[in-house]
C-alpha cells in the first residue's frame, strides 16, 4: 500500500490527539514537588527527560491543551543530535522518520518555483568536507525534522523515561505533564519557590505548588521572564514577519521530481519569500519571513485567501494549496541579562525564554536544548546535596556567552541571506528607509489606508526588477546580477546551513570548570573549520571505540568516547591513557571516588597491547581493580590523544556528565597528583570556590 502525505498527516495528528485527550484536574498535581518546568517545547520536555532520567522528579506544565500544528524550527545541528542520540535511540528514530537526505540538501534561489533559477546551493556535498566531517567526527549526523513532529515523539520518550502524561495513574515521586495549565503567579524566596497553576483560561480553579526551583522554558514571549523582571539585550524588532503553513502535495511532487530541496527563496515581482520545505513526502511547507510593515500593514491583512494568493503567485504553477494557520511573528536578536532570576536564584530560565534568535542557522531550539543538557545534570547534583547551590550558577557563567555568540552568529548569516536580494537590487535596507520615512512625513497626516497605497506602489516598483522583462540574457544589467548572486553562492557567502565547528567546538571559559590561561580564543568567522581539542570548557571529542573490559552495565551499546557518559548516571569520568602514570593517576581517582559524594569512574583509553616496558605493572594493575574501571580501545587504526591535538604522553582528562572537559593533567603522575585531582574535583563542584587553581601542567 502507498503511504501517502494525507495518510501520514493524519497519523501524526492522531498521535498528538492521543497524547493529551483531557485537561486533569487541579487536584492532580502535587502540592510540593522539587522542580516545576513551565512551558511544554522541546527545551521544556528535553529538560523533563534529563531531570527523569537522573532520578529528579518534576512538574511540567504547558499552557496549550494540545501540541501545536504549525511547524516551526526544523534543522537539528550535530550537537543537539548526539544528545538526543543517547536518550533511549531518540536521534536513530529522528533519523528513521526525517525525510530522505536529497530531499532537503539544497537551497534553491529562483523568480518562482517554476521561474528561473538564479542559483543552487549543496550544504552536504558528496565529496566536501561537511561529508567528511559526518563520518569522521561526530557519531550521528545533523537532521531535517520538524518541530511539530519532533514534539509528539519527544513525550513518547519522556513516557519510557518515566515521566507520566495520566494524572489518574501518577504514583508517589513520579514525574508528570499537565497540559492545559498555565503559570499565573510566582514567589520566590532564599529556600523555595510558590507558583500558582490554573486551567488556562480559567479563573475557578487553582493549584498553589511549592518547589525548590523553576525552569521557565516558556518561549521567547516568557511569561515567567516578564513577571520575574528581566529584560533582554541585544536588537529589538528587526522585523515582523508572517509565516503560512499549507499542504500540496502536487506541489511536493512537482519538487521531487523537479528541484528537491529544504529552502526556495523567491524573488519576484508579486511577492518575495522563504518557503520552507518541511516534508515533501508529507506535502507540508510553510511561507515564511514574508515581511509585513505596520500600521500600514497588520496581520489582519493577511487572511486565507490573500495567503492563497501570494503562495500561487510564488509557485507560479497550476496547482492548489490548503492553508492550514497563519502566524504573525517578530524577529529578535536578544539574550536576557540574567538567567538566574529571584531571591535565592531559584527562578532559572532556557531555552528561547532566555534566548531569541533570527532564524538563520537553526540555533534557537539547539541553543535551548543544550542549556537544557547544561543544567540538568547540575541541578540533579545540588537537590541530591552532591553540590553546593552555587553551582547553578556556573548555568549562567557558561550558557550566557554561548547564547550571545550565537545571537551574533545568526544575525551574521541573516545579514549574508541578504546579500543575495541585495545583490539583485532589493535591498531590505531600502524597504526599511522608505517605510520609515512614511511614517515620519505622511504617517500623521494620510488615512492609513492611502498610506498603505503608497507603501505597497513603492514596493512594487523595487519588485519589477525581478521581472522577466528586466531579468532577462539580453539585459547587461541583469546579467551582472546574476553573476553577483552566483558568485556569492559559490563563495559559500550566502545564508549556510551548517556550522561545525560552533556547533561542536564551543568553549566555557569559566564555570564548573577548571580553565587554562594559554589558550587561544577561535576566532568568530563563519564555517570555521572543526577541529578537535580536549582543552577545559570543550565538548569530549568523539571517536569509535570498542570495549575490551566492562566495570559498568551498558557497554555493549558503547561505539564512541560520548557514549561513556550515561544520560542515566549523575558521574564524571576519568580518562586516562593505558601506561604507569595514567593507571597511578586512575588508582589517585578510584581512591578520590571512595570519598567523594560525587561519583569518579575511570576509563582507561588503551592500544591494542601496553607498551612492552610497563607490561607487567599494567597487567598487575589490571587485575587488582578488575571491575573497577573500564577499558576501550579506538576502533580505528588512530590515536583519540593524537585526535585530540595533545602528543605527548600522561595527559589526564577529567569529564563533566554533560560531556565537557572539566580539567585536564600534561604531566606525569607524581608525589602531588592526588592533591592536585582532588583540588581539581572540589573546585569543579564548588565546593572550594575561593580556590584560585590553575590546571596542573599549563603555565
Amino acid at each position: 500500500m502507498r503511504i501517502t502525505g494525507k495518510w501520514r498527516r493524519a497519523r501524526d495528528l492522531a498521535v498528538r490527539s492521543r497524547i493529551f485527550s483531557t485537561i486533569p484536574s487541579v487536584d492532580a498535581i502535587p502540592s510540593e514537588i522539587p522542580v516545576v518546568i513551565v512551558g511544554g517545547g522541546p527545551v521544556g520536555i528535553t529538560f523533563s527527560i534529563l531531570l527523569s532520567k537522573l532520578g529528579v522528579q518534576s512538574l511540567l506544565v504547558e499552557k496549550r491543551c494540545k501540541l501545536p500544528d504549525h511547524p516551526q524550527a526544523h534543522f537539528i545541528n550535530n550537537r543537539t543530535m548526539e544528545i538526543f542520540r543517547r536518550l533511549d535511540g531518540l536521534g536513530s528514530k529522528i533519523e528513521t522518520l526525517q525525510p530522505p537526505l536529497d530531499h532537503w540538501r539544497r537551497f534553491t534561489y529562483c523568480t518562482a518555483l517554476d521561474g528561473l533559477v538564479l542559483g543552487v546551493v549543496d550544504h552536504i556535498h558528496p565529496k566536501g568536507k561537511h561529508y567528511f566531517f559526518a563520518f569522521f567526527f561526530v557519531p550521528t549526523n545533523v537532521a531535517h525534522f520538524s518541530q511539530h513532529r519532533l514534539l509528539p515523539i519527544l513525550v513518547e520518550n519522556a513516557t519510557r523515561s518515566g515521566v507520566s502524561l495520566d494524572p489518574i495513574s501518577l504514583q508517589p515521586n513520579q514525574s508528570s505533564i499537565f497540559m492545559g495549565y498555565q503559570c499565573d503567579s510566582i514567589r520566590s524566596s532564599l529556600d523555595k519557590v510558590v507558583a500558582t497553576l490554573r486551567p488556562t483560561g480559567s479563573t475557578a480553579s487553582e493549584k498553589i505548588v511549592t518547589c525548590q526551583y523553576l525552569v521557565a522554558a516558556d518561549g521567547a514571549g516568557s511569561g515567567v521572564r516578564k513577571s520575574m523582571g528581566v529584560t533582554l539585550q541585544g536588537q529589538h524588532n528587526l522585523q515582523q514577519l508572517i509565516s503560512v503553513h499549507f499542504i500540496s502535495e502536487k506541489l511536493s511532487k512537482y519538487l521531487v521530481d523537479n528541484r528537491p530541496g529544504m529552502l526556495f527563496f523567491v524573488f519576484n515581482p508579486s511577492a518575495i519569500a522563504v518557503i520552507v520545505a518541511h516534508d515533501l513526502r508529507l506535502g507540508e511547507f510553510v511561507a515564511q519571513q514574508m515581511p509585513f510593515y505596520p500600521p500600514q500593514q497588520n496581520a489582519d491583512d493577511f487572511t486565507e485567501s490573500e495567503c492563497q494568493k501570494t503562495i500561487r503567485q510564488l509557485l507560479r504553477l497550476d496547482i492548489d494549496v490548503e492553508v492550514k494557520s497563519v502566524k504573525p511573528w517578530v524577529m529578535h536578536a536578544e539574550v536576557a541579562e540574567k538567567y538566574l532570576c529571584g531571591e535565592g536564584g531559584r527562578v532559572i530560565l532556557a531555552g528561547d525564554a532566555a534566548h531569541r534568535f533570527p532564524p538563520a542557522g537553526g540555533f534557537g531550539m539547539n541553543t535551548g536544548i543544550q542549556d537544557a543538557h547544561n543544567l540538568a545534570w547540575k541541578l540533579a547534583a545540588v537537590l541530591n546535596s552532591m553540590a553546593p547551590s552555587t553551582l547553578l550558577e556556573t548555568y549562567e557563567t557558561e550558557r550566557r556567552p554561548i547564547a550571545k555568540a550565537n545571537t551574533a552568529l545568526s544575525v551574521e548569516n541573516f545579514k549574508a541571506a541578504m546579500s543575495i536580494p541585495s545583490a539583485l537590487g532589493l535591498d531590505p535596507s531600502y524597504a526599511r528607509m522608505v517605510h520609515e520615512t512614511i511614517n515620519s512625513t505622511v504617517g500623521s497626516i494620510l488615512p492609513k489606508s492611502l498610506q498603505a497605497q503608497v507603501l505597497d506602489g513603492i514596493f512594487s516598483v523595487g519588485r519589477a526588477q525581478v521581472a522577466s522583462v528586466f531579468l532577462n540574457r539580453y539585459n547587461p544589467v541583469a546579467q551582472a546580477r546574476i553573476s553577483h548572486v552566483k558568485k556569492i553562492l559559490e563563495q559559500g557567502k550566502s545564508l549556510q546551513l551548517q556550522f561545525p565547528s560552533e556547533d561542536l567546538l564551543f568553549r566555557y571559559t569559566n564555570g564548573a570548570l577548571v580553565p587554562e590561561d594559554n589558550v587561544e580564543e577561535s576566532s568568530r568567522e563563519r564555517q570555521r573549520e572543526y577541529v578537535p581539542l580536549s582543552v577545559p570548557g570543550v565538548r569530549l571529542p568523539h571517536m569509535k571505540i570498542k570495549v575490551l573490559h566492562g566495570g559498568s552495565p551498558g557497554c555493549e551499546d558503547i561505539s564512541s568516547t560520548l557514549d561513556l557518559i550515561h544520560p542515566s548516571r549523575l558521574e564524571f569520568l576519568f580518562l586516562v591513557e593505558c601506561s604507569a602514570s595514567g593507571l597511578n593517576w586512575a588508582e589517585d581517582a578510584l581512591q578520590l571516588s571512595k570519598s567523594s559524594p560525587f561519583p569518579l569512574r575511570v576509563v582507561v583509553l588503551s592500544d591494542q597491547t601496553a607498551r612492552d616496558a610497563e607490561a607487567d605493572f599494567v597487567g598487575s594493575w589490571k587485575e587488582r581493580n578488575a571491575g573497577a574501571y573500564t577499558e576501550v580501545v579506538a576502533a580505528d587504526k588512530c590515536s583519540w590523544w593524537e585526535l585530540c591535538g595533545v602528543s605527548q604522553p600522561g595527559i589526564v582528562i577529567l569529564v563533566r556528565p554533560d560531556d565537557h572537559i572539566a580539567w585536564r593533567s600534561l604531566k606525569q603522575h607524581g608525589s602531588k597528583s592526588f592533591e592536585e585531582l582532588r583540588l581539581a574535583f572540589d573546585s569543579v563542584l564548588g565546593w572550594n570556590e575561593k580556590l584560585q587553581l590553575k590546571s596542573a601542567g599549563c603555565k
